[in-house]
C-alpha cells in the first residue's frame, strides 16, 4: 500500500493485533496506542510515506511490506519483549517472520536519520551557542567488561552522544555508539568540535570541561547566562528521557548486537524527532549570550 491513512494503521492494529482502536481516540486510546507503539497514527502514516515503504521494501527483495510490519518494528522498539510475546502481540505469527519484518523496519527507519537528523538546521539566534550536548548511556548486556562499565546504572552499556537545538528542542546531532566507560569531552572531540562553525560553542554539564573555548561547562558566563544554559541542559535531559521511553535503549537486559543498538538508537532518534516536527516538541526556552546582544 503507497498510500495508507491513519485508519489503515488502526485497521492493521486491530485485525493483526486483536484490538479495538477507533477514531477519534479518546484519552485512553491515545495513552494505549502510544504505549505499544511510541508514535500515533499519523506520524506511523508520515514515517511510511518517508520511507517509501512498499518500493523501498521490494527493491531490497522483500515485496508484500504491510502496515502491521511497520507496527511490529515500532511495538519492538517500543516495548522491548521477548520473541515469544512480540510474536503472539502480533496474532501469533511464527517469531522468524516478526523478527525478519520487524528487524527490516527498524534498519530502514535508522536510515531516514541523513534527512530527519540535521546539524545545519540548528538555528542561528541572538547567541554564539546553537546547540545543547550531552552523551546519554544505555545499558546492554556484555558481560563483565571494564571498558564498556556505566558507573551511571552499574552495568555494561554504550553511550551516544545528542545535540539539541537551543532555539526549537529539535535533535540535530547523534555520534555513536561509544563504550559508556568514555567520558564525554573524548567524544566530543572524536567529531562535535569540528562541526561546530567558527566561534560558535556548545553548551554542555561538567563532563564536557577541557574545551572552553568551545563549549560553555556550568560555570561559565554571567549569572543569568548560567541559569539560562541550566534551563538549556534541564530541557536535553527531558530529549534524553524521551528516546529512553523506548525500552529497546532504556531496558537492562538489551540482547540484541551492537551494530544492531545503533539502528534501534538511530531509529528512535528518527521517531522521536518527526514527533517534535508534529506537535510534540519539548518544552522552549530563551537562551541568549549577553555579550552578543545589545
Amino acid at each position: 500500500m503507497n498510500n495508507p491513512t491513519e485508519q489503515t494503521f488502526i485497521d492493521a492494529a486491530n485485525l493483526d493485533c486483536n484490538h479495538k482502536f477507533k477514531l477519534p481516540f479518546n484519552d485512553i486510546h491515545n495513552r494505549r496506542w502510544t504505549s505499544f507503539f511510541g508514535a500515533s497514527p499519523e506520524l506511523c502514516c508520515i514515517i511510511w510515506n518517508k520511507l517509501d515503504a512498499h518500493n523501498t521494501m521490494a527493491a531490497e527483495g522483500f515485496a508484500n511490506a504491510e502496515c502491521k510490519h511497520l507496527l511490529w518494528a515500532l511495538y519492538f522498539l517500543k516495548s522491548y519483549t521477548n520473541e515469544e510475546s512480540s510474536s503472539n502481540f502480533a496474532g501469533g505469527v511464527d517469531e522468524k517472520t516478526f523478527r525478519k519484518w520487524s528487524k527490516l523496519f527498524v534498519e530502514a527507519i535508522s536510515f531516514l536519520e541523513s534527512s530527519v537528523i540535521i546539524w545545519d538546521a540548528r538555528v542561528i539566534g541572538r547567541s554564539r551557542s546553537l546547540v545543547t550536548i550531552d552523551g546519554t548511556d544505555m545499558p546492554v548486556r556484555l558481560g563483565f567488561n571494564k571498558g564498556f562499565y556505566g558507573v551511571k546504572f552499574n552495568h555494561s552499556g554504550v553511550k551516544y552522544e545528542v545535540g539539541i537545538c537551543i532555539e526549537t528542542g529539535h535533535i540535530v546531532w547523534i555520534n555513536g555508539p561509544f563504550r559508556a566507560g568514555q567520558n564525554d569531552i573524548t567524544i566530543s572531540r572524536t567529531a562535535l568540535l569540528g562541526a561546530l562553525d567558527r566561534e560558535e560553542t556548545a553548551v554542555a554539564d561538567s563532563g564536557y570541561k577541557g574545551e572552553k573555548h568551545h563549549i560553555r561547562t556550568p560555570t561559565v558566563g554571567t549569572a543569568k547566562e548560567i541559569k539560562m544554559q541550566d534551563l538549556a541542559r534541564a530541557r536535553h535531559e527531558t530529549v534524553n528521557s524521551r528516546l529512553k521511553i523506548f525500552r529497546v535503549l532504556g531496558a537492562d537486559y538489551y540482547r540484541h548486537g551492537l551494530i544492531f543498538h545503533s539502528s534501534c538508537f538511530r531509529a528512535v532518534a528518527v521517531i522521536t524527532q518527526l514527533t517534535f516536527e508534529n506537535g510534540g516538541e519539548p518544552f522552549q526556552v530563551e537562551f541568549y549570550d549577553d555579550e552578543d546582544v545589545g
